[in-house]
């Protein structure tokens, strides 16, 4: 069986990137055959190691280059870019003979399924559904407005497909009457031997510097905790276009000399097992791997119970601590208790440990390998 992943490149360090690495790679290790279809790639290095025999092309359409223009101008490029996408992508699979085609929400996720070349069409969501409109703050009333035509489109799109999957038991209500959905989580990007130390006086977080993940409010809550903590730091990886914003208002709360920017690093197993507590304040994410990953290594989590993923993840008490979205007292509370605890630290690493085992990739890709030979089935 041949599966085709389309996506725009694999020179990022996201998480989708490091998913249909581990996918791809683990595909070709259990005699499948793997190619993953770029439009964007343009040349550039592979963020993950990806294995040899997975085959590659790239379109070579390149939407990034239209990323600086204005809005509008943007929109009207991209549109006319998908014509030739698609055409090129029909071509592609058609030679390939693809078996199965994934999509993971790229450009050509509006037109895939009426491609003719014989491919079984999955659709993979990895976020939240309602995502178009969180990613803006509730003042940007218009963008949240454009948001809500976007989650419209979205069902029409997904409703499309010969299957649909997202990552969390929390959304599946929320696709209700869904006849071709599943629910499968992403599997863990790593076997990890090493464990997070308790003894460490480092907290960590990771994503990216945008909007979505709440930065500017962790480090609100950081600074209510950090003076009772002096010998504590705060380690935050990752990077984007409101790096040197956070760097300011570490300044401007007077917490500069607790906190650390690392910058995006391929190595996250050391930062993990480097670390005592890991801190979640995203406003939405759709399953956060750095959570899984986190957990993996035995590091206690305290995360916001946004949707959607940290519910699906941490059962509080138990292995982290779940707090109620934007309740920064609560959160600055959980946290002392953790950096005070060391003991409770301890038994809630063993916990998360444990629980992570769940989202192992011989757990997770066994359920993609079972959907993909029924839907190849299917087709004959």
């Amino acid at each position: 069986m041949k599966i085709v992943y389309c996506i725009s490149g694999m020179f990022k360090s996201g998480g989708i990137e490091r998913v249909i690495t581990n996918k791809v790679n683990y595909l070709v290790a259990h005699g499948y055959e793997a190619c993953i279809i770029t439009t964007d790639q343009a040349g550039r290095p592979d963020f993950f190691p990806i294995d040899k025999r997975v085959e590659r092309i790239d379109l070579g359409l390149n939407y990034d280059q239209y990323d600086e223009l204005p809005t509008w101008k943007r929109y009207w490029k991209t549109w006319r870019m998908r014509s030739l996408h698609r055409a090129r992508l029909e071509a592609a699979l058609k030679k390939l003979r693809a078996d199965i085609t994934v999509s993971v929400w790229r450009h050509e996720a509006g037109f895939l399924p009426d491609l003719r070349d014989g491919s079984r069409k999955v659709l993979e969501l990895h976020t939240s559904k309602f995502a178009p409109i969180r990613m803006y703050p509730a003042g940007q009333k218009l963008r949240r407005m454009f948001g809500r035509l976007r989650v419209a489109q979205q069902e029409r799109v997904a409703a499309r497909y010969d299957h649909f999957v997202i990552l969390t038991q929390e959304e599946s209500p929320m696709w209700k009457g869904f006849t071709n959905l599943s629910v499968i989580p992403n599997p863990l990007s790593f076997s990890s031997q090493k464990h997070a130390d308790m003894s460490a006086y480092r907290v960590m977080t990771a994503g990216r510097m945008e909007y979505v993940k709440n930065y500017s409010e962790l480090l609100r809550i950081w600074s209510r905790v950090a003076s009772d903590f002096p010998e504590w730091t705060l380690h935050v990886y990752g990077d984007g276009w409101m790096l040197d914003g956070l760097k300011q208002q570490a300044v401007e709360l007077g917490i500069a000399s607790q906190v650390t920017f690392e910058g995006a690093v391929s190595d996250m197993e050391t930062a993990y097992a480097s670390s005592s507590i890991y801190l979640m304040t995203s406003h939405f994410e759709g399953l956060p791997m750095v959570l899984l990953e986190a957990q993996s290594v035995g590091l206690p989590a305290v995360s916001y119970a946004c949707s959607s993923g940290p519910r699906d993840i941490i059962t509080d008490g138990e292995d982290g601590f779940l707090v109620p979205l934007y309740d920064e007292v609560t959160f600055a509370e959980r946290l002392s208790t953790l950096m005070r605890e060391e003991a409770l630290r301890t038994r809630m690493s063993k916990a998360a440990e444990v629980a992570s085992h769940r989202y192992d990739l011989e757990v997770i890709m066994p359920q993609w390998l079972e959907l993909f030979n029924t839907l190849n089935a299917s087709a004959r």
